[in-house]
């Protein structure tokens, strides 16, 4: 009896080489299927092991660090400031009486140029300063466009004449964005009465003349036209431009005055 169990426990246990075959060679296929399936994620040590009984793969691309790839996130869209004044095409060279931005900034306020604006009827009491052109490249050609003051102020054109001398004072001011100095300037009439300062006095004008006219998308022709407005006159007066409606800027409102003399008023 005992002789039958021993040979029987002999004939059921497994041979320890056997065992150890086996677990080699669950390893090997571990190892294969790693090299075959994610070749970069095998342990260094275990790639260092069996890396030259292994098939050679071609070397993967190193991966950078995420500090080095460049942030191309796109920025966030910004809104387009709006065009308010005539980009009226002039000469393709600086005109004789062009004055740069920073030239005006440094100039001190001169007798007749003005310094503040009243009009009452639509209840504008502003600042005025002396502003430039500003040249713009377009498809090869050279435009200029008078610079709008960005706040609530008045712009006077530098090239314009001064205050109570003949010639054409011109003013531009924003109507809907920046202070909308000129939002109501569409609501004028003929007669009423707008008063300049330059730094001794007052000058008084009465409203003679109100213009409303297209000038965005307008040929050539018609925006040079609409900028003989702002040119130079042989009487005294005073230009006020902006532009309309509220919600389009498609018009160019012109508003013409006249000195007021001492017997009108």
């Amino acid at each position: 009896m005992a002789g039958r169990s021993s040979h029987s426990a002999d004939e059921e246990s497994i041979p320890l080489g056997i065992v150890f075959m086996v677990v080699g060679f669950i390893i090997v296929l571990t190892v294969v299927a790693i090299w075959i399936i994610a070749p970069a994620r095998m342990p260094g040590p275990l790639y260092a092991i069996a890396g030259r009984y292994l098939p050679q793969t071609p070397a993967l691309p190193q991966r950078l660090p995420l500090a080095s790839v460049p942030d191309v996130t796109a920025p966030a869209p910004t809104a387009e400031p709006v065009a308010l004044l005539p980009e009226t095409p002039l000469e393709a060279e600086f005109p004789p009486h062009f004055v740069s931005a920073a030239d005006v900034q440094n100039q001190q306020p001169l007798l007749g140029q003005p310094t503040r604006i009243v009009i009452p009827r639509i209840s504008v009491d502003a600042p005025v300063s002396a502003i430039g052109l500003t040249p713009i490249e377009s498809e090869g050609d050279i435009y200029y466009q008078w610079q709008v003051p960005n706040e609530y102020r008045v712009g006077w054109h530098n090239n314009s004449a001064p205050l109570d001398r003949p010639g054409n004072t011109v003013l531009n001011g924003h109507h809907n964005i920046f202070g909308e100095v000129f939002r109501d300037l569409i609501d004028l009439n003929e007669g009423d009465q707008i008063i300049l300062y330059d730094n001794q006095r007052a000058y008084s004008y009465q409203v003679s003349q109100i213009e409303l006219f297209p000038e965005h998308g307008q040929p050539l022709s018609v925006r040079m036209e609409n900028a003989k407005w702002i040119g130079p006159t042989d009487d005294e007066r005073i230009t006020l431009v902006t532009c309309w409606p509220y919600t389009d800027n498609s018009h160019r409102l012109v508003v013409i005055a006249h000195p007021l003399s001492d017997s009108d008023s």
